[in-house]
């Protein structure tokens, strides 16, 4: 999935392990390059901003800087959020402490990079959909200010943010996912979303994104032993309202769910649990930064070491600070698409015996 989650490892890495560049002369002197990445959530309550160096030295290894914290790490950030009214008008100033992101619950992914510490910079509150947020980073040692500004995604209220699967109540309401019928009379598994702004002061998401995680128990039969596994299934990403709804075949979700469980170990039989429905709404920055992406690409074969989209206003800044929407829920398969699935001639080396719920 193209997840809203981008990790900062993604950006870095260009810098480390890229070869040429028209952007950088690599064998330049050292100089600190500034990498922001940031999602704003409503449904959060605490909000993290990663604000680190990237480093091009030509005196020294990139592999021995990366397990450096110093050479990742800025000792000297003043880091602050304006939170701006639509008319422009700055509302309040909140203050960034930095935090080490271990103590926060979300520790580093193992890698080449040092492990401990793993900062960024948090402030706590909810956020008002009616406003925009601008990130001020001030390097108090150089004097250097970059900034960004980020609109907020709605996604605590079903009534602006609506995805039909979710839904309990009204003419939306759709209990179980079904897609039982396939061959000759195959039919479209849809999943509709909508964000109503009806009344509302608040600016439109411009992309989406939508994932169904597919979760299962393996059971063994010799041992009695049960192992919950899951697969997420890509249903699509494009452009926001243009693309409002997800509609694959019904025997692409036999071929997702194949592709995720595979051949049954020996004495292993499946049982369906219910599934996750997560959908993701964010801006035009993110779009534009997948785009740019697709377009020249990144990394080994990227043409570029400087990250070819950054929406960070500064002379050494790079990044993406932007909003995400998430509405995520549980939701079961009907009855009749059990027993297609474990009737499936498609699906019998799966092993699918039922459901676990």
């Amino acid at each position: 999935m193209k997840k809203l989650f981008l990790p900062i490892a993604i950006i870095l890495a260009v810098f480390v392990i890229a070869g040429c560049s028209t952007k950088f002369n690599i064998g330049a002197p050292y100089k600190n390059i500034t990498v922001v990445y940031g999602f704003l959530d409503q449904s959060d309550t605490a909000h993290y901003i990663r604000i680190q160096k990237a480093f091009l030295d030509q005196n020294k290894s990139a592999i021995t800087m990366s397990k450096d914290p110093d050479s990742s790490f800025y000792s000297n950030l003043d880091v602050k959020i304006q939170r701006i009214s639509a008319s422009g008008a700055r509302l309040d100033t909140i203050h960034l402490n930095r935090v080490n992101m271990d103590n926060e619950g979300y520790p580093k992914q193992p890698g080449i990079f040092f492990q401990s510490p793993n900062y960024a910079y948090k402030f706590t509150g909810l956020l008002a959909a009616i406003d925009s947020y601008r990130l001020v980073i001030t390097n108090l040692s150089t004097g250097e200010v970059d900034s960004a500004n980020s609109i907020v995604i709605v996604d605590n209220d079903s009534t602006v943010f609506r995805v039909d699967v979710l839904e309990r109540t009204g003419s939306f309401y759709l209990t179980d996912l079904g897609f039982a019928t396939t061959g000759a009379n195959d039919k479209h598994f849809n999943v509709n979303v909508g964000y109503n702004q009806s009344g509302l002061s608040i600016p439109t998401p411009d992309a989406i994104e939508a994932v169904l995680t597919f979760n299962w128990v393996d059971s063994n039969s010799q041992t009695h032993q049960r192992t919950a596994h899951s697969y997420d299934y890509n249903l699509g990403y494009g452009l926001y309202p243009s693309l409002h709804y997800f509609n694959p075949l019904n025997t692409d979700m036999y071929k997702a769910i194949y592709a995720g469980m595979g051949v049954a170990p020996a004495n292993v039989y499946r049982l369906i649990d219910q599934c996750d429905m997560t959908v993701y709404l964010t801006t035009k920055d993110y779009d534009n930064y997948q785009q740019a992406a697709a377009t020249q690409g990144l990394g080994l074969t990227g043409s570029e070491i400087e990250p070819i989209y950054t929406n960070i206003k500064g002379a050494n800044t790079i990044g993406l600070y932007t909003a995400k929407g998430v509405r995520t829920g549980k939701v079961r398969i009907t009855d009749d698409t059990i027993d297609s699935l474990t009737l499936s001639p498609y699906l019998a080396p799966a092993h699918i015996i039922g459901k676990a719920y």
